[in-house]
């Protein structure tokens, strides 16, 4: 058979769509109650008798270039390869995958495409055996355009990858074998609209569905709900019937099984009414109580049944009234996601399996919110919201991000009225396909298009449809502001606050609800102050809440290549922004990251107000169910438990509960931990912390002090069992024994022997702009610089019990540029405990400093860490609230926490000591004396890290690399959000100065 597949719809701007189907909702009918039960929303696609699901293996071609196709093509004489469809052609091998942020993988001059761009080409055959039925095959994503044929004749064509893209094909098809053929080009006129921050995929990515109605059947329905003033319901279904006869059409719903309401209508071709239920007396559906019912519209002709479909359906309203968002009548905060179509070994394709998983993880993370970040999912997706309870911003398939940024022409596409027909057809089916979910809860108009005229066109358009709010955040910077809510991203903490106190901005700012559709990024370690902005949210009921950017990492998969996960530049993009993929609060197979620790903590349900005499009001901020959880409390003295017991809340929405615990203060750090648990399930963390006076005196129980003499330039130090040599050439302690163990690596990987000075960490994902200023002033070739040598007459002291010696430093880069100037002082007693004093006594100003204090290197046998303080993951002084206070164990090998790209992450905040010893026990303790300190440890140093490219690049080496900082930089979340703010930052190390008593074990 030969198909005439090649024309010009891809590129040819007045063809966007050809032959599609009015769009509709998403839903499966069936032929009998009885195959319908044994179904559910996950599985009934693959089951229904009236629908074939086309997935599997088809037929390709893969051509390099549109010019390679020929114009005709003889399915009996090509030699195609087998794929699995779903599939992307850069998971199957015919392309390299391809990763840009904001940018187009072509030059762009909208809306012209180059001329000879890849294709591919789809076979398959199917089995028709009644011609006297009706027909659709429906394509629910395909990346880019596909013309579709059958039986060698032209079909139609689609753009918008997407979106559900339905022909109807009874004209095309013979009873027995029937020839599918899809042409898929890679790029159309309709790629400009879809430059999204992802890797740019193609294929079919989603299932193929052929739906085999009879000639009467139900098209489309709505089911319509509407609130009454006496808090029952109205469910009005509005049905789109294909007739040829006089039918009868039913409407039933059911709770759990059990009849709630049914009544029957006589329909026809000519005239189609609608079925009304009035008053009912239903649970309204909230992600808290995602209370769903049953809608079963069936089709019967003279008394036998047709087809029926079940749908589940909630009942919910929402109302901005004034500049407050309600849902339910409630002040409902948005605990959200942003969230792709993402899987390392598949690309687009995500199996049903995969998308419950992820919303299962919302779940289980206190997500309540997810944003489709940027483009509607598969409708079994939005089944799944549904059924756990998830919030859904539901977004349209727009983005033209690379117009601004390479073009400069921000309106391009935006502005000009010829797009507008592209830019409503998404925005309308991505809202029929997908009106009737309980969990919509804001439809929005696209991503990053820079312009408005044609979003005023979508907005007031879909206005006549929905009474759900509609938001786009590119109104925010046009003299249109907003939509329904006030969208921004990436707003500053202290200007959120302002907002949600509703004071010292602008009036604008007040007017409408106020919601970050995107903020907190959560690339790498960080985001940081994510609880400033959830304090903000709670705080001003103009605050609709949030989406944090995002929810997992996109990388490329390899299960026995060089790296296990690769990245943009990985793959021989001509143009890409390399790791800026990898962004998530999980790793692509979902493993959570830290920063899925502390978001799960800081969007917990129920938080604690301390008050006078240990008593506690914890708060429910649920909105529609009771906080029933069970809390199990310590109360930590000095990291120890010396009390524990368990709580009991029953607090009903928006309340409280007071409790008063009988605790047994003493001197000493306090902190009171709590765990909520819902059964055995761990809701959250949240913790009570009260630290005793930071500043500690030091007096050494030894009457004698250590020998110390001068020879060849060095000082020896001679204490019980053991000795320190210090170089005065270099000002450096050179060895350090007791008991035969050297404590000093004595070949360092990081240029000073001993202890040293630490301004340099390797930059976390976040500190994307802050590392150019740290790279311009080539702050990782840090080398200690002793001023001058001692002389012999002051080499060293002796005071008392102890030798002191004092040595003056720059810290300088390896061009000799001074950045600050320490001076050390070391206090060696009998015992062998050494007292290490660095001030910083001069500094150059340096925005965003990374860190200051002491590095030590020890041989890497001693390779076990206990240490008293936040953890026990990696935490920062704005990104904590998942750490908890306590005493904690680990190897320095899992010290460090792993990312797709290697950055610092073994740091642990609030610590006061630190033990690091080998498989005997013996080794070092470090106790800060000046106040808590930021601790690390690694087998590598700092500067071996900032080069990993990957994380199979960092090596462990033949050391034990310790930091113990006074100051170290905050997350912040400025790869695309804020800088650190003030309070996790300083301009100079003037005036910083950390002292350790560093004691043998």
């Amino acid at each position: 058979m030969k198909f005439k597949i090649k024309n010009d719809n891809y590129k040819n701007f007045d063809v966007y769509k050809e032959n599609v189907l009015t769009p509709r909702s998403y839903f499966i009918p069936f032929s009998s109650p009885e195959e319908m039960a044994k179904t559910d929303i996950r599985t009934e696609r693959y089951s229904s008798s009236m629908v074939e699901v086309l997935s599997g293996e088809w037929d390709f071609k893969y051509y390099k270039n549109e010019s390679d196709m020929p114009n005709e093509l003889d399915i009996d004489s090509t030699e195609f390869d087998k794929v699995p469809v779903p599939s992307v052609w850069q998971h199957t091998g015919y392309e390299k995958p391809y990763y840009v942020n904001s940018r187009y993988p072509f030059k762009p001059t909208p809306p012209e495409i180059p001329a000879d761009c890849s294709v591919g080409v789809y076979h398959r055959t199917f089995e028709i055996d009644d011609l006297n039925k009706n027909y659709i095959i429906s394509f629910l994503g395909v990346a880019g355009g596909l013309d579709v044929f059958v039986n060698g004749k032209y079909v139609g064509y689609s753009e918008g990858s997407h979106n559900t893209s339905e022909f109807e094909l009874n004209d095309y098809l013979t009873e027995g074998e029937n020839h599918l053929v899809v042409v898929n080009h890679k790029w159309t006129n309709g790629t400009y609209l879809e430059c999204q921050d992802m890797f740019r995929d193609n294929g079919i990515f989603r299932d193929v569905l052929l739906y085999k109605n009879e000639k009467n059947s139900i098209y489309d329905f709505e089911a319509k709900t509407k609130f009454n003033n006496d808090l029952t319901y109205d469910l009005t279904i509005l049905p789109s019937l294909k007739l040829v006869d006089e039918c009868e059409l039913s409407a039933t719903v059911f709770d759990d099984g059990e009849l709630v309401a049914t009544t029957s209508i006589n329909v026809d071709s000519k005239q189609i009414d609608k079925i009304t239920f009035s008053s009912l007396n239903v649970k309204e559906w909230s992600a808290e109580a995602p209370n769903l019912y049953t809608l079963v519209v069936s089709l019967s002709k003279g008394g036998e049944l047709v087809e029926l479909v079940r749908r589940p359906i909630g009942f919910k309203h929402i109302k901005i009234i004034g500049n407050v968002f309600t849902f339910n009548n409630k002040n409902i905060k948005l605990f959200g996601v942003n969230h792709h179509d993402t899987n390392p070994k598949t690309g687009y394709v995500m199996t049903v399996e995969d998308m419950e998983k992820d919303v299962r993880i919302f779940k289980e993370y206190n997500v309540n919110c997810v944003r489709t970040s940027h483009y509607p999912p598969d409708p079994i997706f939005l089944d799944l919201c549904d059924e756990y309870g998830v919030y859904v911003v539901d977004e349209a398939d727009i983005e033209t991000h690379g117009c601004e940024v390479e073009n400069h022409k921000p309106g391009s596409c935006s502005h000009n009225p010829a797009w507008q027909p592209r830019y409503w057809d998404r925005v309308y089916r991505m809202y029929q396909r997908d009106k009737n979910h309980a969990g919509i809860t804001m439809w929005s108009l696209g991503n990053e298009a820079h312009g408005y005229k044609n979003q005023d066109y979508c907005y007031n358009e879909l206005k006549k449809f929905t009474d759900i709010p509609i938001h786009y955040e590119g109104v925010i910077r046009t003299r249109r502001w907003a939509y329904d809510v006030i969208s921004q991203m990436y707003t500053w903490p202290n200007m959120v606050n302002k907002i949600a106190t509703g004071s010292g901005l602008p009036k604008k700012y007040y007017k409408k609800p106020f919601y970050l559709c995107e903020y907190a990024h959560a690339m790498g370690v960080g985001a940081g102050e994510l609880e400033s902005y959830v304090q903000a949210f709670l705080r001003g009921n103009n605050m609709m809440g949030g989406c944090i950017w995002e929810f997992a990492d996109h990388a490329i998969y390899h299960e026995d290549g060089l790296y296990k996960y690769t990245y943009g530049g990985d793959h021989g993009e001509n143009k890409h922004d390399g790791n800026f993929c990898v962004d998530g609060l999980f790793l692509p197979d979902r493993t959570p990251h830290s920063g899925a620790l502390q978001m799960k903590n800081c969007y917990r349900p129920v938080r604690i107000t301390k008050h006078d005499g240990d008593n506690l009001e914890f708060h429910n901020y649920k909105c529609f169910t009771k906080a029933d959880y069970t809390v199990k409390w310590q109360h930590l003295l000095d990291g120890n438990v010396a009390q524990e017991g368990e709580i009991t809340l029953d607090i009903e929405p928006r309340s409280h509960q007071n409790v008063k615990l009988d605790i047994q203060h003493a001197n000493g750090d306090e902190a009171l931990v709590f765990t909520y648990l819902d059964g055995d399930f761990e809701v959250a963390k949240e913790q009570i912390v009260n630290f005793s006076d930071d500043v500690k005196t030091y007096e050494n129980s030894e009457k004698d002090a250590p020998i110390a003499e001068m020879s060849e330039k060095r000082i020896f130090v001679y204490f019980n069992s053991g000795e320190l040599i210090f170089d005065t050439s270099s000002g450096e302690v050179v060895s350090y024994k007791k008991d035969g163990r050297e404590y000093i690596n004595t070949a360092p990987l990081g240029g000073s022997k001993g202890f040293g000075i630490g301004i340099f960490r390797a930059p976390i994902d976040n500190d994307l702009y802050i590392k150019r200023v740290w790279k311009k002033l080539e702050l990782e070739t840090e080398k200690l610089l002793v001023e001058k040598p001692l002389s012999p007459s002051k080499a060293f002291t002796t005071e008392g019990n102890k030798v002191v010696i004092t040595s003056n430093h720059y810290v300088s880069t390896v061009k000799k540029k001074k950045i600050c100037k320490v001076k050390f002082t070391y206090e060696i007693y009998n015992d062998g405990a050494i007292k290490v004093n660095a001030e910083c006594t001069k500094s150059m100003r340096l925005p965003n400093a990374p860190r200051f204090g002491l590095t030590l290197e020890m041989p890497k046998k001693y390779s076990n860490v206990e240490y008293y303080g936040m953890g026990n993951s990696v935490n920062l002084s704005d990104f904590c609230e998942h750490a908890m206070l306590g005493i904690y164990k680990s190897k320095v090998a899992d010290m460090h926490e792993n990312y797709v790209r290697p950055q610092e992450s073994s740091m642990r905040t609030g610590v006061r000591w630190a033990k690091v010893t080998d498989d005997d026990g013996k080794g070092l303790m470090f106790l800060s004396l000046d106040g808590r300190m930021t601790f690390s440890a690694d087998h590598y140093t700092s500067q071996q890290c900032a080069k990993a490219e990957h994380m199979e690049d960092l090596q462990e080496c033949n050391t034990t690399f310790l930091h113990f900082d006074s100051y170290h930089l905050g997350a912040g979340s400025n790869a695309c959000g804020p800088f650190p703010t003030k309070g996790h930052k300083k301009s100079s190390f003037a005036g910083e100065k950390i002292t350790l008593l560093v004691t043998p074990q």
